[in-house]
């Protein structure tokens, strides 16, 4: 993926957009990616995903939310936004796959 292309376009009308991701800062050290997201029930950055983008009605719950999938990994917490109303996320794996909560349809341009 090149970070400096859209891949898609979603059109919001209300609400707030927030990204978390490690594919700007982060080291590689011993063949073992660190980056600033810790999971705090290892102590060590998260790993698996590189990219999660939350759509909510507010920045500050989009912003938690998008940390916490993060740290949860891709099914545990699409499992989460898909239960709760009005939320909906983007999540982008370490390989590059792209996941979507229940009600987002991604139109490629």
């Amino acid at each position: 993926m090149d970070k400096n292309k859209a891949f898609a376009l979603l059109p919001i009308e209300q609400g707030a957009v927030v990204t978390s991701g490690n594919y700007e800062k982060f080291v590689n050290f011993n063949g073992r990616r660190y980056s600033h997201i810790i999971d705090p029930r290892t102590g060590y950055p998260s790993s698996g995903i590189i990219s999660v983008t939350v759509f909510a009605p507010k920045a500050e719950l989009a912003d938690a939310l998008a940390t916490s999938v993060f740290v949860m990994g891709k099914e545990t917490g699409l499992d989460r936004i898909n239960q709760l109303p009005n939320i909906e996320c983007i999540i982008i794996d370490e390989a590059g796959n792209i996941t979507t909560s229940k009600n987002i349809e991604i139109n490629k341009i």
